[in-house]
């Protein structure tokens, strides 16, 4: 089960990414570029260049390219659900990661609360753009 929805995942990863085919310039290649620290990611725009990089490379035709837009909006949907269960989940853990982190501060001496609250406070603090999307990924180390 786990197997099938990571290869599921993974391949409408590769179609989402490559499959919303534009009409390419063959004048002026279109490069995917790398968001720029602190800039809004903009995840169509970016999928929108890398669809029309590959038309221009694979000389896809306009059918070609309307085929593969039909495809990636179809595997968008199939995917919408999934990706709902994903973040139901992502849920639940944090709440159990919460509850288990407090349950764990109540054996603690004032003593050694302190010294916790000093260690959460200076713990690194999730970077990359994939945090940014999804909130924190060790919610026990965030600040109350």
């Amino acid at each position: 089960m786990k197997h099938n929805l990571l290869s599921l995942l993974l391949a409408t990863t590769i179609l989402s990414g490559g499959a919303v085919i534009g009409q390419a310039n063959a004048q002026n290649p279109v490069m995917p570029t790398e968001p720029q620290i602190g800039a809004h990611f903009d995840r169509e725009q970016m999928h929108k260049e890398i669809s029309q990089k590959i038309a221009q490379d694979l000389s896809l035709t306009k059918e070609q390219q309307e085929q593969a837009k039909a495809i990636h909006e179809k595997g968008k949907k199939d995917i919408e659900p999934l990706l709902n269960e994903m973040k139901d989940l992502r849920q639940k853990m944090d709440e159990k990661r919460r509850a288990n982190m407090e349950e764990f501060e109540q054996i603690l001496t004032p003593e050694q609360k302190a010294k916790f609250e000093e260690m959460k406070k200076n713990a690194p603090k999730p970077h990359g753009r994939h945090f940014k999307d999804h909130g924190p990924r060790h919610p026990n180390f965030e600040q109350k």
